[in-house]
């Protein structure tokens, strides 16, 4: 996962899959990337990304029903972790961009300590 510090705007955001190039979503303007570690976390959804629709597929090949219960909690399972996920991301992501004292209250206003 990687995130991306616009100098200009101020802000930090998930960077998408689909993004090539290092840009602000906002300004369009030059955007620095910051790669986030990947943890037990990431490599969990990873497996629950295909446990989950195989749940599925084995619910509509043979109709039953535990199958299909098996899935909604795995689901909810991986909308916990992706929030954590995220969350812990963020986190990292705020500590290695470089505040100046100029911005510092503005940042504070935020929720960024």
């Amino acid at each position: 996962m990687k995130y991306l510090y616009c100098p200009k705007c101020k802000e930090l955001r998930v960077k998408s899959w689909y993004q090539i190039n290092n840009k602000c979503q906002l300004c369009f303007s030059d955007a620095t990337a910051i790669k986030i570690p990947n943890t037990w976390m990431t490599f969990t959804l990873y497996v629950l990304y295909v446990i989950t629709p195989a749940m599925v597929g084995l619910y509509v090949y043979s109709d039953v029903k535990s199958y299909l219960y098996i899935a909604v909690v795995l689901l909810i399972i991986m909308f916990v972790i992706s929030w954590m996920e995220i969350s812990r991301g963020l986190a990292y992501a705020r500590t290695k961009v470089k505040i100046t004292a100029g911005d510092l209250n503005n940042f504070r206003k935020r929720g960024w300590h």
